[in-house]
């Protein structure tokens, strides 16, 4: 970090979780950033004291890291930790396996100063092996443009709600402003989000702000074997939680589809769901997800799909004993 800063401060934010060799990989690439006013932050709730050994010179050379160790928190209170002690007016989650390219901030920096209305920079994003050798893109990995790109907010969020695919890509990729921010980081429309905490953050960014897409790759997300696995019951999980983000959006007029476009899209995504529910029912039964929380969620679907807009809701008065407010589970990156 530069001793008389011109540019506006950066927090490059980085929870951790036992991946010290991988965490060495993305702080070097952090450090190696050419924008001159950054400031790194790690929070680690790793269960042994290895990344606290391993990043004890880093510190000791380097006093813009600043460094939060706390045993037993969860990953949501160590993604939070991160923000609560970063200072910068911008902020790029750093995942601990994935890394930077040198001059991603340098870059996307540029296109805030040039854009006042963009709210978020992205980019292609090069998957990596646990190796750091490229690997070639999968389905929503693609390069989405062939030239450095500005897409309305509006339309950037349309398009990712109808495919249901995250275009933007994960929080290594994105660098935006703290300001920006309407909760914690996964937070959309007061909602706090498990699975898809990222694009919950995107959008309620593009619900107000354009976006600039950058076609060289500004990051490197690696593919390995220690990855979280999904379980069927994290899967359907984030599919409630895409149907969630899709009819919420609608609800409230944001990223709004004509209404037989919306219902069309409903109508198929619906399909999908009770398609999944049906292929993997015997592993879903006693999983993470309470039966009514998916019967709630596949309630709600049905009823915005045949309801007459403007008539009168079985839903609209709750029966008796039952309560109509809804509490967000609390989310986890």
């Amino acid at each position: 970090m530069s001793e008389h800063p011109t540019e506006p401060l950066v927090s490059v934010l980085i929870p951790t979780h036992n991946r010290p060799d991988y965490l060495e990989v993305a702080l070097r690439s952090a450090l190696a950033q050419r924008y001159a006013n950054l400031e790194i932050v790690v929070s680690d709730n790793g269960d042994d004291d290895l990344t606290a050994q391993r990043i004890q010179p880093y510190l000791q050379a380097h006093p813009h890291i600043r460094y939060f160790r706390r045993q037993g928190m969860s990953a949501t209170e160590n993604w939070d930790k991160c923000m609560e002690l970063s200072r910068g007016e911008y902020l790029n989650y750093l995942m601990d396996d994935d890394a930077f390219h040198p001059d991603k901030i340098s870059r996307m920096m540029q296109c805030f100063q040039a854009h006042p209305d963009v709210g978020l920079v992205t980019s292609f994003r090069q998957l990596i092996d646990e190796r750091g050798n490229p690997l070639p893109p999968v389905e929503g990995t693609e390069r989405l443009f062939a030239q450095d790109t500005m897409v309305t907010g509006s339309s950037f969020g349309r398009y990712i709600l109808a495919l249901g695919s995250n275009l933007i890509g994960e929080p290594t990729t994105v660098l935006f402003r703290r300001a920006d921010l309407r909760g914690p980081f996964g937070t959309f429309l007061d909602r706090r989000y498990t699975v898809l905490s990222d694009i919950a953050t995107w959008l309620s960014i593009l619900a107000r702000w354009d976006a600039v897409y950058l076609v060289d790759p500004m990051s490197y997300f690696r593919i390995h074997f220690q990855q979280d696995q999904r379980d069927n019951s994290t899967r359907l999980r984030a599919s409630l939680e895409w149907m969630t983000l899709f009819l919420d959006s609608h609800e409230h007029g944001l990223f709004s589809e004509e209404e037989p476009a919306f219902l069309d899209l409903l109508a198929a995504k619906l399909g999908g769901l009770s398609q999944y529910l049906t292929l993997h029912y015997p592993s879903i039964r006693g999983g993470s997800i309470p039966a009514q929380d998916i019967v709630d969620g596949m309630q709600r679907c049905f009823h915005a799909l045949l309801h007459r807009q403007g008539a009168p809701s079985p839903l609209d008065s709750p029966p008796s004993g039952t309560s109509g407010t809804h509490v967000a589970s609390k989310g986890r990156p």
